[in-house]
């Protein structure tokens, strides 16, 4: 019943997107989005765990970074729902009290003047990130939001003998394989291939105009391998 809570929150989330584009770009067509979103099959619920910094990656400097549980990425399908995020004991199994986990840690985000923002999903809320899909069909009205997974810093808490691990639980909601990923009319590349230097450039993966989504991804994850960034 979450999972469709998240697709449903998707789909209305997508009629205000459609909304916006169509102010913004002439040539948008209308309710494109929602319909893709609404009759999609293609919708991932994934419950992710994230086990404990290994204390010989903790004794790294790059243990100290943004990125130290996962790298910086972008979402390259159309939308996320986020259910938050928990801390557990990766022992026992046990929650975890607020007081026992780094303020440090969790999800951060990049904004579009390039800064890093720590974002806190309140319990009772759901996140949607943005996907590079919706990046490119809204003629880069909405924009990809870049992201990574902060760990624990190393000796934060002396107090706690606790091996600190998180559980988030991630709805991707994508359209079928086949969907054309095409430019509205009146939209240049220029508008759409905007990228953080953060991730692998999306000029270098979505390169022909009307690339099917599976054929994006593809080129995606094969970028994704092999970038140094």
């Amino acid at each position: 019943s979450l999972g469709k809570i998240m697709h449903e929150v998707v789909i209305l989330l997508a009629k205000h997107i459609d909304t916006l584009a169509e102010q913004r770009v002439k040539g948008y067509t209308k309710d494109l989005l929602y319909d893709a979103m609404r009759e999609t099959e293609k919708a991932k619920g994934r419950l992710l765990y994230y086990y404990p910094l290994d204390e010989k990656y903790n004794d790294n400097a790059n243990a100290t970074g943004e990125d130290s549980w996962i790298g910086w990425h972008n979402d390259s399908g159309f939308l996320t729902s986020l259910a938050g995020e928990l801390y557990v004991d990766d022992i026992t199994g046990q929650s975890l009290r607020k007081s026992q986990i780094d303020p440090e840690a969790g999800l951060y985000i990049q904004d579009r003047s390039g800064e890093s923002i720590h974002v806190n999903i309140p319990e009772d809320c759901l996140a949607v990130q943005i996907g590079e899909c919706v990046q490119i069909l809204t003629g880069g009205v909405v924009v990809a939001t870049p992201h990574c997974v902060r760990g624990p810093r190393a000796g934060w808490n002396h107090k706690s003998s606790a091996k600190v691990a998180r559980i988030s639980h991630p709805c991707f909601i994508d359209s079928n394989p086949t969907f054309p990923l095409a430019l509205p009319a009146g939209c240049s590349r220029e508008d759409v291939v905007q990228t953080s230097a953060r991730v692998p450039p999306l000029g270098e993966r979505w390169v022909e105009d009307s690339m099917t989504f599976g054929d994006f991804l593809q080129k995606t994850f094969e970028k994704y391998y092999d970038w140094e960034g």
